[in-house]
């Protein structure tokens, strides 16, 4: 079986999230497949067929499902090789979808062969389906007689419904044929026309009206269709909209005509079919209008200023991350269409001004939208404007570079047209323009426009006690006794056990010359943990402060030093730092004076007195003694000077920082982390990408740095990005190993899958440049929405969800952006809200009707 592009990702995906069951897969694969989203289908699938649990039928079924996902997005040529093997050859949906792939690769008559067995049995799986694809193909190959006749082969059934959209469909043949009193005696009986096809026969019964010669009836079934939307396509809604407009100019003023189209287009500046309602409101506009002509007003209202940017040395675009890529604004269709309009109209209001604002207009349209099929029509207009004037050297020079650009310049533009409405997910107007510019083009172009237009019309047709002291049995002398009793409670080592022994002795000896060091030592233990008992520790201070010890001053500096300890643990930064002033002023010799500089340099630390900081650590990380202490004094110290905004104090962190991994101690990785950090920061992304590269390259995949500084060392070379080509190949391949860290953390995936996909989407696809990796990219995002529990977090979950449909929307693939919409609010999450606003927002906007 041929490996398909996605498989590299399908595997780092899957080495992510591993021991799936294959019901579970199947499953994902199955909503997938329902939600439109074909590669996350295909990933699921692809697992599947791996797996050793699936029996030979559920094999099949599974690939026949693949099959589908492949024809939906456009790899037929893979659905036919799985086709091809002898364990799918054999399941009885295997014709269905075969025909599907041969007419996916152009391959008709060989598609019908395939479809022709099923339409011929009663019993086969899909042979409705089938029948209808024949026809499809049969208008294809323009043999339209022969698809009405296999048409007609279905409307011989007792399922009324599915005789009716038979028959509709030969409605439709018939029509486009001229044939509009067979058209008519085709029309199925109201009673029979299932509620998913009566919005098509209303819309082809309002048509056969008008050209029956009943245009104000016609009139009032298009506006009924305007009128109730559920159920009908944004295209046959809005097509209804210009047969309203043809049975208006039949019935009404050219006035109510043009006040309708202008309010339509007004209100619908997106809609599918701008082309036929501007032609209509071209048509809607007086041979010899005035500047005042309310068309030509509400025009000029639409044309907005010009988006091009004057030239010059000053770069006006947004200083971040985004600024570094190129991006394409899609072309404002109405904005296109209107400078066409008001140019045409301009022109007959026949005042030089008039005309000269027209020619500049055009000249506007071809500027802004060389790509658009009206460039081509606008170039065409003036040069007739040119000849109108007697300018033949003009018009001359315009012909020729129309003759350059394209020998059938209409037949190139309905092309160009068809494939921009196409991508727009525009089937029906997409197949009429394919139809004309087969119409207009010859030989093999034409051939091209035929398969186009044949492809779409199938697309659009189918488918906690305390201790006890221990005691000796020989008795002791007393004072020993309390003292070993004492020494007992100190060596025990968990403040769990320490505790509570400290506070039998002193119930049993309180008055104990070692009773303060006891007392002290309690104090300690209760500040140990991660629930420091400050009522304890303060209980033990105050008897500590209240009732000096006889040996005089010996526990002063211990003393005070939890006194520090206490009002740091407290949150009492004032009482700590003074506290901590005043140990290091009175005890300058005594261990307790480092510790306090400790606290000192922190508590100025956290308060953001990272100057201060800074001079008491640096001092403390050269004089303490206990290199633990050192180095952490070090470590902040580095980190205090990086926080300094100024170019001096961030190039001395680095080399605090240099210390640090010097020493070589527990903070040395730290220190690396952190100073690398600060490199990105200060853009120097060449050198933390080499220092990071050699350091990351080192480290086993099981040493709990290799994530950390896996993920700057993707941030150093990703910001590389617009200035060396190789550093996005370099930072996908960082982020595919880092995906070990992944299998069983969701968060670590959800984080690092984010960073795959922005990558991918800067990427090139190899065998062709010119477009993203949008779908790796998708693959990527939308893997993190496949779970059923609540979301490891919710930052990055929530990023990919939004990324996903932003690359839908962005691909016009709506139902599948709607899914996805629905499957990010159904988390519950900060943004669930806005993700079911912007459902309901696709689904009103392209009418797209749940079932």
């Amino acid at each position: 079986m041929k490996v398909s592009s996605i498989m590299p990702l399908m595997l780092a995906v899957a080495s992510a999230i591993h021991g799936q069951d294959v019901q579970a897969l199947k499953r994902q694969g199955d909503d997938a497949l329902v939600s439109g989203l074909w590669e996350m289908a295909t990933l699921h699938y692809q697992e599947c067929l791996t797996s050793r649990e699936l029996n030979a039928s559920d094999k099949a079924s599974v690939a026949i499902r693949l099959v589908e996902s492949w024809i939906r997005d456009g790899k037929p040529n893979d659905a036919l090789i799985m086709l091809g093997q002898s364990f799918v050859s054999q399941h009885p949906d295997a014709p269905f979808w075969k025909g599907h792939a041969l007419t996916g690769l152009g391959r008709f008559a060989d598609a019908i062969a395939s479809f022709s067995p099923l339409l011929n049995n009663p019993a086969a799986p899909h042979r409705y389906e089938a029948g209808f694809s024949i026809a499809s193909l049969q208008l294809a190959l323009d043999q339209p007689q022969a698809a009405l006749e296999t048409l007609a082969s279905l409307t011989h059934t007792p399922n009324q419904a599915l005789s009716a959209k038979a028959r509709l469909r030969q409605v439709e043949i018939l029509m486009d044929l001229g044939r509009t009193t067979e058209a008519r005696k085709m029309m199925p009986e109201a009673a029979w026309i299932g509620p998913s096809e009566r919005p098509l026969a209303a819309f082809l019964d309002a048509h056969l009206l008008l050209r029956e010669g009943h245009p104000a009836m016609a009139a009032t079934n298009f506006q009924s269709l305007l009128d109730q939307p559920l159920g009908q396509s944004l295209f046959h809604h809005h097509s209804a909209a210009v047969g309203l407009a043809d049975a208006l100019r039949a019935s009404a003023t050219p006035e109510e005509t043009a006040s309708f189209l202008l309010g339509f287009l007004q209100d619908h500046p997106d809609s599918p079919v701008l082309d036929d309602l501007f032609n209509r409101l071209n048509a809607a506009l007086p041979d010899a209008p005035t500047l005042t002509d309310p068309i030509l007003e509400r025009l000029e209202q639409w044309i907005t200023p010009s988006d091009l940017t004057a030239p010059g040395a000053i770069n006006t675009l947004e200083s971040s991350a985004a600024g570094a890529w190129p991006s394409t604004t899609p072309a404002n269709e109405r904005l296109s269409q209107a400078l066409f309009s008001r140019a045409t109209g301009l022109h007959r209001v026949a005042t030089p001004e008039a005309r000269a604002q027209a020619k500049r207009l055009l000249t506007r349209l071809r500027v802004e939208f060389p790509n658009h099929p009206l460039a081509s029509r606008a170039l065409f207009q003036s040069a007739c404007w040119a000849l109108e004037r007697h300018a033949r050297p003009d018009a001359l020079a315009l012909l020729d570079i129309l003759r350059e650009s394209s020998p059938t310049m209409r037949g190139n533009a309905a092309f160009l047209e068809a494939s921009t409405t196409a991508a727009q997910g525009n089937n029906e107007q997409a197949i009429r323009l394919f139809d004309e510019a087969a119409a207009a083009l010859t030989a093999r172009h034409a051939q091209t426009a035929h398969l186009n237009s044949a492809i779409l019309r199938l697309t659009t047709t189918t488918v906690g006690a305390p201790a006890r002291v221990p005691q000796a049995n020989t008795p002791l002398d007393p004072p020993l006794a309390a003292d070993l009793e004492l020494e007992r409670a100190l060596t025990l080592s968990e403040p769990a056990k320490c505790q509570p022994a400290i506070v039998a002795f002193l119930a049993r000896f309180p008055d104990h010359p070692r009773a303060p060091e006891a007392r002290l030592a309690l104090a300690k233990t209760a500040l140990v943990g991660p629930r420091p008992d400050l009522d304890i520790a303060r209980a033990q201070l105050a008897l500590l402060t209240t009732t000096p010890p006889p040996s005089g001053n010996e526990n002063a500096a211990a003393i005070a030093l939890l006194k520090l300890h206490i009002e740091d643990l407290s949150k009492n930064v004032a009482a700590a730092i003074a506290t901590a002033k005043s140990i290091m002023a009175d005890h300058p010799g005594d261990p307790a004076a480092a510790e306090a500089a400790f606290v000192l340099g922190r508590n100025h630390f956290q308060t953001r007195n990272y100057n201060d900081a800074r001079l008491v650590l640096e001092k403390l990380a050269v004089t303490d003694t206990d290199p633990g202490r050192s180095q952490a004094a070090g470590l902040l110290a580095a980190r205090s000077a990086a926080l300094v905004p100024t170019s001096q104090s961030q190039q001395e962190a680095l080399a605090l920082f240099d210390k640090v991994i010097a020493a070589k101690g527990s903070a040395a990785p730290i220190a690396m982390l952190e100073k690398s950090r600060l490199m990105i920061d200060m853009n120097r992304l060449t050198e933390v990408a080499a220092f990071l590269r050699k350091w990351f390259d080192s480290l086993p995949k099981s040493d709990p740095l290799h994530l950390p500084a896996g993920l700057l060392l993707g941030e150093a070379v990703y910001a590389q990005g617009s200035g060396n080509p190789n550093s996005l190949p370099e930072a996908l391949a960082v982020y595919d190993q880092l995906l070990v860290h992944a299998t069983h953390q969701r968060a670590v995936f959800n984080r690092l899958q984010y960073l795959r996909g922005r990558t991918l989407e800067q990427l090139p696809i190899l065998k062709d440049p010119t477009h993203q990796r949008d779908k790796e990219a998708f693959i990527a995002y939308y893997s993190v929405l496949e779970i059923t529990t609540a979301p490891a977090e919710w930052h990055y979950f929530e990023l990919c969800g939004f990324r996903a449909l932003a690359l839908l929307e962005k691909a016009s693939r709506w139902p599948a952006a709607i899914a996805c919409s629905k499957k990010i609010a159904s988390f519950n999450g900060p943004r669930a809200q806005e993700a079911a606003t912007r459902a309901s927002q696709l689904q009103l906007k392209h009418m797209i009707w749940e079932n």
